[in-house]
């Protein structure tokens, strides 16, 4: 319990510095935010290529809810056996610095405050139990450089790095779900957006992620090394901006490959993929002169094989400062 309240209030700090900054910049001239935060790309919904202006600091941090209670088999969707499922509450926080006006560095650091997991109980009842599992997921370290800036498109890549600071499943009990995969992956993406009219255009988005092998010992004492999979993705979305509102969605595409080794001996090697949805609903205006602005993100899946079916409900608060 004090590991949250330490959590909640560090994150609310972070969100009260923010506004305040934000009202001390405010008296300067509209002319110079719009300048330095211009559009189209720094509309109600930014571009996925965008950087921030060099000295700029970009912090969101968003309570999201997340439920997992099925996955899908060659494209059918069915239950976990005995009908286990998992319910969680997290608060993730996100800061983004503008390095120069090219280059943006970024961390992103998700904290699970609660889980419940069904770890189905007699005559086919599922019985609710609380994890026991509060606890920081796997931190995030990026960057992201615009190579192109045009005005009808822009290309950005970023190259990030995931640390195995939340708890893997292994090291958590059977009625408990972890908070972490337990290994390190290297992050690589390359976001491009075009411009259809002043305020709306397409997002793309090219992703790769290299994970690197995890040892523990298994029930026996066998020693296993683990890969839960590289992936790679692509995604294709659109945005429509209006004067003080954003709505915009993706159509996202995962695939990956697992490896499990029992000594030199191969043991599995599954492959899956996943297609899903991800809408987004923005209120405000991410100017220092606004303060900022409210998210509201819902991602579903669609179809895939060997995939969770995990559903996502979030809202965040953003702001930009100097």
């Amino acid at each position: 319990m004090r590991r949250k309240v330490f959590f909640l209030v560090l994150l609310w700090i972070w969100a009260y510095l923010g506004l305040v900054s934000s009202s001390a910049v405010g008296q300067k001239s509209s002319v110079q935010w719009e300048y330095l935060l211009e559009k189209p790309s720094w509309g109600m919904i930014e571009w996925s290529s965008a950087t921030l202006p060099k000295g700029f600091w970009y912090p969101s941090f968003e309570f999201m809810y997340v439920y997992n209670g099925s996955y899908f088999v060659s494209g059918k969707e069915v239950d976990y056996p005995r009908g286990r499922d998992s319910t969680s509450y997290m608060i993730t926080g996100r800061l983004l610095y503008g390095l120069s006006n090219k280059f943006t560095l970024g961390v992103y650091i998700p904290v699970v405050l609660d889980q419940k997991v069904d770890t189905g109980g007699l005559y086919g009842k599922s019985t609710k139990e609380k994890s026991g599992v509060s606890n920081v997921g796997d931190v995030q370290f990026f960057f992201k450089y615009r190579m192109v800036d045009r005005y009808f498109w822009s290309l950005a890549p970023e190259l990030g790095i995931t640390l195995p600071t939340g708890q893997p499943y292994n090291k958590v009990s059977a009625s408990q779900a972890g908070t972490g995969d337990g290994q390190t992956d290297l992050n690589f993406a390359v976001n491009g957006d075009i411009l259809l009219t002043e305020e709306s255009f397409i997002k793309l988005c090219t992703r790769f992620v290299y994970q690197f092998k995890r040892e523990y010992r298994g029930t026996l004492g066998e020693l296993i090394n683990e890969k839960l999979g590289n992936s790679l993705g692509m995604d294709l979305g659109f945005v429509r901006n209006f004067k003080n509102v954003g709505i915009g969605g993706d159509l996202q595409y995962t695939w990956w490959q697992a490896t499990k080794q029992n000594g030199d001996i191969t043991q599995d090697r599954q492959q899956g993929d996943l297609f899903n949805i991800s809408i987004r609903l923005s209120l405000g205006e991410p100017t220092p002169r606004k303060h900022g602005k409210l998210d509201f993100a819902l991602d579903f899946p669609l179809t895939g094989k060997n995939a969770p079916s995990t559903y996502r409900f979030g809202i965040s608060i953003k702001s930009i400062f100097k």
